[in-house]
């Protein structure tokens, strides 16, 4: 084959698989991912004064979105904390899951409870797309929770899973978390019930453009220590009315008192290229006009809108919807982008 049809069967492989996503379901893995179990007599009182969301009275079959700040109120780690009924079952990114464990290990001396490391024991597969929960129910014999971060546990394929409800890219969504010797058996039946629901494997690059398309970032490239975690539109991974916790002060004061410095937002490109991470935001008017207001983080190209897209941080002067920027890399001019309103694709 000639690298041109190589490029175009490549192109037609990355649409059918976020065409899966979008009208039937994405079978993504997701096992790299962190996943940590708490408990003990205290793990629920000591979890909840390092995290910024509510852990304290969660319910059996309930999670919730948190945050582990830095005493600077930046993002160390996005997590997901599932109430199982035998322990507190937390979802990180891979990337910190080494992180996380070592810190929360290093307080069990004091307190009376445990943490363990699954990540190797425990597969993450993922079930992402308009026609997901109906492929659930017809794995498990069973009707779906529709309420984000329920967890319960079913039989598939003749082994034990917990499922928990998670949206990854803007469609309904399932964490689907099963023994790793299990795996293979459990994604063969999923594929197999899913031709149905037109259900098909779907690597990171598709995975991308819907992720993007739907507003969502992602640790490492989005957000993390470089950011405030309320920068990142991470409001749903706080409290306001729980106790004290790491970095609540410096969230707190931004949330009462004002507005981040810059924000999270979403950007139609007018450019020949992809703006790679990194590129800077020039802005057009205004009080900022010929300065700095702001930096790439994550570029696609969408298939919803045909065009070039991106996640960015622009200064809180440049936050209005519609408003310009010139792209630059050193003194190299790349495009424009406007400032759109998030999600660029709505479910």
């Amino acid at each position: 084959m000639t690298k041109a049809v190589l490029q175009s069967v490549y192109e037609e492989t990355i649409r059918t698989q976020y065409d899966a996503i979008r009208s039937g379901v994405g079978v993504l893995d997701f096992s790299p991912a962190g996943k940590l179990q708490l408990s003990g007599k205290n793990a629920v009182q000591f979890l909840n004064g390092l995290v910024s969301n509510e852990v304290k009275g969660l319910p059996l079959g309930e999670g919730v979105l948190a945050t582990f700040p830095t005493l600077q109120g930046k993002l160390a780690a996005l997590c997901r904390i599932y109430n199982t009924g035998e322990n507190l079952l937390l979802e990180l990114d891979a990337i910190n899951r080494e992180k996380i464990f070592k810190n929360l290990n290093r307080f069990v001396p004091a307190g009376e409870f445990f943490v363990a490391d699954a990540s190797d024991s425990l597969a993450l597969i993922s079930l992402q797309g308009k026609r997901s929960a109906e492929l659930i129910e017809a794995l498990t014999g069973q009707a779906t929770e529709t309420a984000e971060h329920k967890i319960s546990k079913h039989e598939l394929a003749g082994t034990n899973v917990l499922i928990a409800n998670h949206r990854r890219c803007g469609e309904p969504g399932f964490d689907l978390f099963v023994e790793t010797q299990s795996a293979a058996k459990v994604r063969s039946a999923i594929l197999e019930a899913g031709k149905t629901f037109g259900a098909r494997e779907v690597g990171e690059t598709a995975f991308e453009i819907a992720r993007v398309e739907a507003g969502q970032p992602r640790e490492g490239v989005d957000a993390g220590e470089d950011y405030i975690v309320l920068e990142s539109e991470l409001e749903a991974a706080v409290s306001y009315t729980k106790g004290c916790y790491l970095g609540q002060e410096v969230i707190a004061r931004i949330h009462w008192r004002g507005q981040p410095a810059k924000r999270l937002r979403g950007l139609l490109i007018e450019a020949d290229v992809l703006p790679p991470r990194g590129t800077e935001l020039f802005a057009v008017e205004g009080q900022m006009a010929g300065r700095r207001a702001g930096e790439i983080t994550s570029s696609v190209f969408s298939f919803a809108l045909n065009q070039n897209i991106s996640l960015g941080y622009a200064h809180r002067y440049c936050l209005e919807i519609g408003t310009e920027f010139i792209l630059k890399q050193g003194d190299v001019e790349l495009g424009r982008a406007r400032l759109v309103e998030l999600p660029f694709v709505k479910s």
